[in-house]
């Protein structure tokens, strides 16, 4: 049993079968032709001749060669002969047939090598040494890297972050795993495609191209799926596209598979047991090489960069594709053999956009088949469900979780603006709330510093009528009938942190509804991981200028004073500025301010504005445009 297992383990090849990177046989094997070549099932080796030179970068590849020259002048097809069965090496010739189809058929010209990754590349043992370097910087704090994000390029210009942290990866389990994973399959890549490109130097040179270019085009697809769509076109918003970390190597791995396209018949072969049986199993490069580059996916989202990387690998495609096309004119037109001649002449009178068209569909079906499965794997990590009102309601002992503060003034033409916006929020809540439930540690106070509001009186009235109207919102009218916004505001945070005991205060205008049951269910989401991710935050800000500003109490309260400190300065700014932690007394904020990834209230008063010097458009600050700090490094998007 034991010799049995050893015989059958010892006589294991793993064979991979390439298309010949010799110009005259790839300038041939472009080329339609009436004869087609057909192998025999099992690979047989054949010595290579004195004067054929191996591939510069793998010398002590053993060749086995299951290819055909036929030549297009022959008058007859050859027959089919076998070597002497106990001879160390077997060849094989096959029969040539004749078939009608001109157009359809292309002459094969395949060989067979043994699979041989030990030594490694010689550019995957490079990566390894750059790699090892900058980790071990990393981790002793000689270079500060992460992951990079367009935002970190956008926002502060990393540029040496983002060209570095291809080669960085962290000493734990998982992480050595991973980037040993992704350098196995940069090995199988550069083992094929330095061998279709004719050199190893090529290959750098593509691979050094594919990096630049990615690493540009992440860049814009960042900036015009965020900035330029968020406000523009809020349909093509999508938050991730700025915010996606980079994962070692892989968003290259994907490119190179789309490259790997050109050779897409190329295969290997697991060849085992006896000498004389036909064992094998076979898979496609492209398709083990695809499954391959999927394992990143386990750890994490890196929908962008894939998606990135499959562009940026279509336009080498076609690159490659136009530079073996002319480089095979080139070399045509150097031949000295008449036989030769004639079949790149047959060549060279192929119309380019022929030859493209090839790798435009090969090229086209991986990006396809690819770009589909990553849209699933997007979808499961995307995911997000609502949380759970009880666990909301679980983050606080506070007598209310939320205390929602409605600033109110007269507007011109009297809209009642006040009554749309206090119903858009009602609208999501019962009636009559369990005791110690979520809902009834709500409350809302609508607040105005004007004697003569009659909105406000409007408003009043009709709640005053509803059971909502009863046990959510409380009234507050001081007197007077001055325009002083500022003022008026610190006075409004001054009652609220001086009178009730609440986990947030939140500053609402009276123009700035909610955009409807999911954007309320999705306020409640982002200040649960507020609290679950970033617990030492000073506030939530969902919507925009002075409005959706979720407070803490002790951050209120220097903000009421702070409104009165910085005169030259609009109130709504000073409260954005301190939760940033731009402002020297709000110090203890910086990098905590939590945001949205898109406002999640809309404006209604884009023509009455209480300021004579602002003035907005109808279509400005909607549903689901980009929260203005959405890509900010220095702010939370959740």
């Amino acid at each position: 049993m034991r010799d049995s297992m050893l015989k059958l383990f010892s006589s294991v090849r793993l064979v991979q079968e390439v298309s010949r990177s010799d110009p005259s046989s790839t300038a041939a094997s472009s080329i339609p032709h009436p004869l087609e070549t057909h192998h025999g099932s099992t690979p047989t080796p054949v010595p290579p001749a004195p004067s054929q030179q191996p591939h510069p970068s793998r010398a002590y590849h053993a060749t086995f060669s299951v290819q055909t020259s036929t030549h297009p002048a022959l008058p007859h097809a050859p027959l089919r002969t076998y070597a002497r069965k106990n001879s160390k090496y077997r060849t094989r010739h096959h029969r040539l047939k004749s078939s009608s189809s001109y157009q359809s058929l292309e002459r094969k010209n395949k060989s067979q090598k043994i699979l041989c990754l030990w030594p490694l590349p010689v550019i995957t043992r490079s990566i390894i040494v750059l790699s090892l370097l900058v980790s071990t910087f990393n981790f002793f704090q000689l270079l500060h890297l992460t992951c990079s994000a367009p935002s970190f390029v956008i926002y502060r210009l990393e540029i040496v972050n983002l060209l570095l942290s291809p080669f960085l990866f962290y000493f734990s389990l998982h992480s050595i795993v991973l980037f040993s994973w992704n350098v196995l399959i940069l090995g199988l890549f550069e083992e094929s495609l330095a061998h279709l490109l004719g050199s190893t130097r090529r290959f750098i040179r593509v691979l050094l191209g594919i990096v630049l270019t990615l690493s540009v085009v992440r860049q814009g697809l960042g900036y015009v799926f965020t900035k330029s769509t968020g406000w523009a076109l809020p349909m093509l918003f999508f938050s991730n596209a700025v915010h996606e970390c980079s994962q070692g190597l892989a968003p290259f791995l994907f490119a190179l598979l789309v490259v790997q396209s050109l050779c897409i018949e190329d295969k290997y072969i697991l060849i085992y047991g006896e000498e004389e049986s036909d064992h094998k199993i076979t898979i496609r490069k492209v398709t083990l090489q695809f499954f391959m580059c999927l394992v990143n996916y386990t750890v994490e989202n890196i929908f962008w960069w894939s998606v990135t990387g499959l562009i940026t690998g279509y336009i080498a495609t076609l690159v490659i594709q136009s530079w073996l096309a002319h480089k095979k004119l080139e070399i045509a037109q150097d031949t000295k053999d008449v036989n030769e001649f004639i079949t790149y002449e047959e060549y060279r009178r192929t119309p380019l956009w022929r030859m493209m068209w090839s790798a435009v569909k090969k090229g086209g079906l991986v990006v396809w088949v690819t770009l589909s499965v990553l849209l699933v794997f997007n979808a499961y990590y995307t995911h997000e469900s609502p949380v759970d009102p009880t666990q909301l309601n679980m983050m606080s002992k506070d007598s209310f979780l939320f205390t929602m503060v409605f600033m109110t003034a007269p507007r011109r033409s009297n809209p009642p603006y006040l009554t749309q916006t206090l119903n858009s929020y009602l609208s999501n809540w019962p009636p009559n709330p369990a005791p110690g439930s979520l809902y009834s540690r709500i409350q809302t106070l609508v607040y105005t510093h004007f004697s003569n509001h009659t909105q406000f009186d409007v408003a009043k009235a009709h709640f005053d009528l509803e059971p909502k109207g009863h046990q959510y919102i409380q009234w507050i009218r001081e007197e007077g009938d001055q325009v002083d916004q500022r003022r008026h505001v610190s006075k409004a945070l001054d009652l609220v942190t001086s009178t009730v005991q609440t986990t947030y205060i939140a500053l609402m205008e009276d123009d700035f509804p909610v955009c409807g049951p999911e954007a309320w269910r999705e306020i409640e989401s982002v200040v649960y991981k507020a609290n679950q991710q970033v617990p030492n935050h000073c506030g939530v800000f969902v919507g925009t200028g002075g409005s959706g500003l979720f407070l803490k109490p002790h951050i209120a309260r220097l903000v009421s004073r702070l409104l009165l400190q910085y005169e030259s300065m609009p109130p709504d700014i000073i409260i954005q500025k301190c939760l940033l932690g731009e402002l020297l007394e709000c110090y203890e904020c910086q990098q905590s301010l939590v945001t949205s990834k898109a406002l999640l209230m809309y404006h209604i008063g884009y023509n009455t504005s209480t300021s004579d010097d602002r003035s907005y458009k109808k279509s400005e600050f909607q549903c689901g445009w980009r929260h203005p700090f959405n890509g900010d490094p220095q702010v939370i998007t959740l």
